[in-house]
């Protein structure tokens, strides 16, 4: 069954290959494949707030320095446990009121094998002037962020 199911797929490719395709329409590429594992960086360093989702990561090769970026959600209602977590275990900013939402600069951190990562985390757009009001904000994102390449 394995050696049909290949042949076909064979088949396929190279009839798809062969296909004549209408003006300024491709085949979509690959991504590049990223040359570094990515993932739930904050679970595999064993680092991950209770009530954070792993959302994806993703390869950026046309960024300076090829960045892999973890995105993570958390409900407004635990917003502030998430971000004392952070804090503790990683050192995250401390999130600030600017103009229509909340958010944290950037800092830097080394995982236990001396890997820099970088994470910060933002609100969704809000009217929410004050930390009792995290509650009632929707969502809060975390990012994740090391790069594969030199700058």
């Amino acid at each position: 069954m394995k050696q049909v199911s290949s042949l076909v797929s064979a088949c396929l490719w190279f009839c798809l290959a062969l296909m004549p395709m209408p003006d300024g329409l491709t085949f979509a590429r690959a991504a590049e494949p990223a040359p570094f594992s990515c993932g739930d960086f904050l679970a595999q360093m064993d680092k991950k707030p209770a009530h954070l989702t792993f959302i994806g990561c993703s390869y950026l090769p046309d960024r300076q320095g090829k960045p892999l970026r973890a995105v993570y959600h958390v409900s407004g209602r635990f917003a502030a446990a998430t971000e004392t977590d952070l804090i503790r275990s990683l050192g995250l900013n401390r999130l600030k009121r600017s103009c229509c939402q909340w958010d944290s600069p950037a800092h830097q951190f080394k995982d236990a094998n001396g890997r820099e990562f970088s994470i910060t985390m933002v609100s969704d757009e809000t009217t929410a002037a004050r930390r009792a009001m995290w509650p009632k904000i929707t969502t809060f994102e975390v990012v994740i962020e090391t790069f594969t390449e030199e700058i």
